[in-house]
């Protein structure tokens, strides 16, 4: 009977490992992906932003309102919106990782607290 015990014990504890790390795995996975989508959102939005300050120099020029003081003015706020643009990708990278990483705390808390029960 001790053996029976001790090999359903075995075979619980590796059951738990084996969907521990499973889940660890899709975290990392999910978290990989979070950042990728990330990055290609902020490269898209500063992509609009050059776009936008070049089409607004065109528009100037062809209205003949283009000097240098419109130039500057639009070249100061794409530089403003890209920093916005990079610190907007940096604050949500971190907030991925900081997801992330109390997720894989939560797992192996969840793990070890079966194990203190048993």
């Amino acid at each position: 009977m001790s053996e029976d015990k001790n090999a359903l014990a075995k075979q619980i504890r590796q059951n738990m490992e084996l969907a521990s790390n499973q889940m660890k795995q899709n975290f990392e996975m999910a978290y990989n992906q979070m950042k990728q989508n990330i990055e290609m959102a902020s490269n898209q939005m500063k992509q609009n932003i050059e776009m936008t300050a070049a089409m607004t120099r065109y528009f100037n020029l062809m209205g003949g309102t283009l000097n240098n003081e419109v130039n500057a003015a639009i070249e100061n706020a794409k530089n403003e919106m890209m920093a916005s643009a990079e610190k907007v990708k940096n604050e949500m990278m971190a907030s991925v990782e900081k997801v992330k990483n109390e997720m894989m705390a939560s797992v192996e808390k969840v793990k070890d607290s079966f194990w203190k029960n048993k």
